[in-house]
């Protein structure tokens, strides 16, 4: 870890236009001063410094996948993390964050060798916001572990366990079972269950006994699965997949004439699912939220989300960029804890409770440090 007087430079970001891009995306743009002051007071719980010299910098590496099935929500989720971060080094708190964001490999084992070059070459003590196809890799890495590199805040809802690997998130299996409780509560009685085949459900019996049906298995081609499952006319489908998984199935069940409730897990980006299922897609579109959407604007970590995107990006605020801002508003506050160097020290600030705005995170029991799901209508007829 450097010392104050030895804080390195770091490149700035790579232009976050050529990591947004996207079609529904055109719009962002960055601000022209890349280090202007939020509009924001200071948050109390980040102790302030008269020195800047004295502010402690922490080198946070960020493996950006843009190729995967999760592509449009790592982009997005990159998106709220970086405001939050910016929003942090324009303060005069303890600790200045250097965010170094790299494209990740599409070969997970590649990937990996990206990250150990993070951990060595650009001094990361940590690696933010993995997704489902890198999250394995880099939690049963023994040179990650061996560095005392952490893993915090992945996108990936996987139950994985690893002693270095912090959620801000629950996991899948947590979403789908409140997919059913919520559901059940709504008084729809047939529910059917579509399982993608890279999907990993733990508890698929207990799902299944929740449901009173066996899981229909997806493919490639839909179209047995939405038949076998539009015959027995349930209200709602729950797809485990992801986007291409759930919407695939959504067309096929609409050629069979089914409208009802298609319920996706967080895994399913919201703008690439409408695309996909097109104009004419009549049913009801409702997918798990890991956090707080933008609608809920009476927290406080979603109004001050929501100014800061629109001052840094000029962007309208997503879930998905909700869950990133989350994530690094969590460590940052923890980092502000700090009392010295070394992965011990590391493991010591972020084994705290955080409350972010409105919105508790606790890691003083393990390191899953919130189990909130909601469904949220995304579109409906």
């Amino acid at each position: 870890m450097p010392t104050p007087d030895q804080t390195p430079t770091y490149p700035p970001y790579p232009p976050l236009r050529s990591h947004l891009a996207a079609p529904a995306r055109q719009r962002r743009r960055l601000l022209a001063a890349a280090g202007a002051a939020l509009a924001l007071p200071a948050w109390p719980a980040l102790p302030q410094t008269t020195q800047a010299a004295a502010r402690r910098t922490v080198v946070v590496g960020h493996l950006l996948d843009r190729g995967g099935a999760q592509a449009d929500l790592a982009r997005d989720y990159l998106a709220g993390a970086k405001v939050m971060f910016d929003a942090v080094n324009a303060g005069s708190g303890p600790v200045r964050i250097a965010h170094v964001v790299r494209d990740a490999d599409p070969d997970p084992r590649r990937a990996l060798a990206q990250a150990v070059s993070l951990a060595d070459t650009d001094r990361a003590e940590l690696l933010f916001g993995p997704g489902d196809r890198l999250l394995p890799a880099l939690a049963a890495s023994a040179e990650l572990s061996r560095r005392g590199v952490q893993i915090v805040a992945p996108l990936s809802g996987l139950g994985l366990a690893a002693d270095n690997v912090w959620f801000t998130r629950a996991d899948y299996q947590a979403e789908l079972d409140a997919a059913v409780r919520q559901l059940r509560s709504y008084g729809l009685t047939s529910i059917a269950l579509a399982l993608a085949p890279d999907f990993a459900a733990p508890s698929l019996a207990r799902l299944e006994a929740q449901t009173g049906t066996r899981a229909v298995p997806l493919d490639a081609n839909p179209d047995a699965a939405a038949r076998r499952i539009a015959a027995t006319r349930p209200g709602a489908v729950i797809v485990a997949g992801d986007t291409l998984a759930y919407a695939g199935l959504g067309r096929a069940l609409a050629v069979q004439g089914w409208y009802g409730f298609l319920v996706g897990l967080s895994s399913v980006s919201a703008t690439a699912a409408r695309e996909i299922l097109g104009a004419g897609y009549n049913g009801g579109m409702v997918l798990t939220q890991i956090a707080p959407g933008p609608q809920q604007a009476t927290l406080r970590v979603v109004k001050e989300h929501v100014a800061r995107m629109k001052q840094y990006l000029d962007e309208p605020p997503s879930p998905a960029t909700l869950a990133g801002y989350i994530g690094a508003a969590w460590l940052a506050r923890a980092l502000a804890g700090l009392r010295g160097s070394g992965a011990a020290e590391m493991r010591r600030a972020l084994q705290g409770r955080v409350d972010v705005g409105d919105f508790p995170l606790d890691f003083t029991h393990g390191q899953r440090g919130s189990q909130y799901v909601t469904l949220a209508v995304s579109a409906a007829r």
